[in-house]
């Protein structure tokens, strides 16, 4: 029902400007120049502009508008993003209403602060909000082209103490997607409205016994849209000294170079349907009848990328798919496990009602790589950690279950992560 009143109203706007224009009534008077009011077009529209040109399957051969509404429909974007989110510490990202506003605002004067509400924050919620759509991210009736709105380099901040801000800077459609895919200060684990205390704040450096660390969240991790973002980068996660060095795969170069982008890989040309690529963003998905995931690698095995050795996801030996994500999946498991065992768990942690407990609870029906595990920890029963830096390996848990590519997007950063999470907890 959503999908259809958002883009009824859409073609309901593109009706009744296409009757006023093929009118016959006679003008009347000039009256003064009025502000456009439309929420769809925002910035009014461009002159000589067609409706046909983009709007017509028959004459739109270039832009193929309804091709890319049909797999935006299938997206997560769409009703999968939560648009009833739409507080204002959340619709800046999550409704077409709250991102218009950031975007009227100016991206660049968005400041962050690890113990305040800040980032992507709106100055009012949306309750009559809409998800984000084609407006959102473009504004083809005032360019006439489907240029993205806003291509400005994007400060990516971090919670984890001793870390600097660094910035984003890649293709220009990935500077859009960054706006809302990063990290953000509006979730309650390191600041508590009343009397509620806040969460310890990663700290790698606080090795002292007397150094205590306790979690009062289930929910002990960056937003969920922000790791990705700073997996790329190569930070965001509680650089525990150890065995494996703190390096960079080549992608992180890539995305430096302003030659690698999001939607290089979420938005590469589709196999055989609309269910995967284009505007699905969709890489992993389920084909038509599959209860088994496939996956769109059109983007890996481009020229100047995996062309000359071709990524491919059935084969069990590939070097750049499956090994890497098996290894990644594994060493997840392994570091979750690890948390759940009681007997390793009591070494630094106090007891909850006079029992050891488990770090972290699995909350899918077996420990895989896409299962979830979340701090067992609640404001009124807080994990109690000492020293507080072995509560790290719980931050990069999360931190690499939520970024959800299993090493695809940064294998040598997030292996270094886990490895030196396990070694720590070894110790």
């Amino acid at each position: 029902m959503v999908k259809k009143i958002f883009w009824g109203i859409t073609i309901l706007g593109i009706g009744i400007f296409v009757i006023a224009a093929m009118s016959g009534c006679k003008e009347g008077p000039t009256g003064p120049a009025g502000k456009d009011a439309s929420e769809s077009t925002l910035e009014g529209f461009a002159p000589g502009i067609k409706c046909a040109t983009c709007h017509n399957p028959d004459l739109d051969t270039t832009y193929r508008v309804l091709t890319k509404e049909v797999q935006y429909e299938a997206s997560s974007h769409f009703e999968g993003g939560n648009f009833a989110r739409n507080s204002f510490d959340c619709a800046g990202c999550h409704t077409n209403e709250g991102f218009l506003e950031r975007y009227s605002k100016g991206f660049t004067n968005e400041t962050f602060n690890p113990i305040a509400p800040s980032g992507p924050i709106c100055n009012q919620g949306y309750p009559n909000a809409s998800p984000p759509g084609c407006f959102t991210c473009h504004s083809p009736h005032s360019r006439a082209n489907f240029t993205v709105r806003d291509s400005s380099v994007v400060n990516i901040f971090t919670l984890v103490a001793g870390q600097t801000t660094k910035q984003w800077n890649s293709s220009n459609a990935s500077n859009l997607c960054v706006k809302c895919h990063q990290p953000r200060m509006t979730s309650t684990f390191m600041w508590k409205s009343g009397t509620t205390p806040a969460s310890w704040q990663p700290d790698p450096s606080k090795t002292n016994t007397t150094d205590t660390a306790k979690i009062y969240t289930s929910r002990w991790n960056n937003h969920v849209s922000g790791e990705p973002t700073q997996t790329l980068l190569g930070f965001g996660g509680v650089e525990i000294p150890g065995p494996t060095p703190y390096n960079n795969s080549y992608h992180t170069t890539l995305v430096g170079m302003r030659t690698l982008g999001c939607e290089d890989c979420h938005m590469a040309t589709v196999n055989s349907s609309n269910q995967n690529g284009g505007h699905t963003f969709w890489v992993r998905y389920l084909a038509s009848g599959s209860t088994s995931p496939s996956y769109n690698v059109n983007g890996c095995n481009v020229t100047g990328c995996h062309s000359s050795s071709p990524v491919s996801t059935s084969n069990a030996s590939d070097p750049h798919w499956a090994q890497v994500r098996n290894e990644i999946i594994a060493k997840t498991s392994q570091l979750a496990s690890m948390m759940m065992d009681t007997t390793i768990t009591k070494k630094w942690s106090l007891p909850q009602s006079g029992k050891a407990v488990p770090w972290v609870t699995l909350t899918a029906s077996a420990v895989t790589g896409d299962s979830t595990w979340s701090a067992n920890a609640s404001s009124l029963q807080p994990l109690v950690i000492f020293p507080a830096s072995k509560a790290s390996a719980l931050w990069n848990l999360q931190q690499i279950q939520y970024e959800k590519s299993h090493g695809i997007h940064n294998y040598k950063y997030v292996k270094a992560l886990l490895d030196n999470s396990i070694a720590d907890l070894n110790k």
